[in-house]
């Protein structure tokens, strides 16, 4: 008995609540409507980072990689009395050359990495390895990762505002009305600028320190949708 009466009142709240059906009918029937917003923001590019090197050829390879130890004890040592530096050392290879018109020699190179949001210091250090004997190999500006991250929720906002602004308006000049969102994905902040230079060893080589000027960089924030679009309500 008690089980009878009880598949009625399931029965008789499926029939008077059909939310689940009509809502399954009303997203099959919709027009289905793929947006995608990017929200964008210039900033100053606040890190320099500049890569030297230590370079030695010679015909013993014992010799090339005690030259190349010596000259980056030297700048490392110098290097980290730089007060707000970051200093880090990037590869180090010793390999053979066979030049056409000459002797078998060996060539060897180690780099020593600068890194911070004080350029003047880090600048004028750079001349200093190189009044040592270092090339430079890289300098350039990027955007600190806190910046980016600083930026990235005022940008997604900002995207989504604009995204759900653009549906509405096409869906009005459909004679339309958004049912609602299907699927959202929502990328992380980026950032956008030109490549770090690159430069030959021997090429930047001076007595005079380089000299640099950040620019600007853009971080850019992209949402794409899915909205399911069905007829206005009257």
């Amino acid at each position: 008995m008690r089980s009878t009466v009880f598949a009625l009142i399931l029965l008789g709240w499926s029939l008077g609540n059909p939310l689940p059906a009509l809502a399954q009918d009303a997203d099959q029937r919709a027009t289905v409507l793929h947006l995608s917003q990017t929200a964008e923001r210039k900033v100053a590019r606040d890190v320099l980072r500049v890569e030297l090197r230590a370079e030695e050829t010679g015909a013993d390879p014992r010799i090339v990689q005690s030259a190349i130890n010596r000259r980056m004890a030297a700048a490392l040592d110098r290097a980290r009395q730089a007060e707000g530096v970051r200093v880090e050392t990037g590869s180090y290879n010793v390999g053979q050359e066979r030049p056409p018109n000459g002797p078998m020699r060996w060539r060897g190179s180690q780099s020593v990495i600068l890194t911070g949001k004080d350029s003047d210091t880090i600048l004028k250090l750079a001349g200093t390895l190189q009044s040592d004997g270092l090339s430079t190999a890289a300098l350039g500006f990027q955007v600190s990762p806190e910046t980016v991250r600083g930026a990235q929720d005022d940008l997604t906002a900002e995207a989504l505002a604009a995204l759900d602004q653009r549906a509405a308006s096409i869906a009005g000049q459909m004679h339309l009305a958004v049912l609602r969102y299907r699927d959202l994905r929502v990328g992380n902040a980026e950032t956008e600028g030109r490549p770090v230079p690159r430069f030959a060893g021997a090429a930047m080589a001076a007595a005079a320190p380089p000299v640099a000027e950040p620019g600007e960089a853009i971080i850019r924030v992209t949402v794409e949708a899915e909205l399911l679009l069905a007829g206005s309500r009257p």
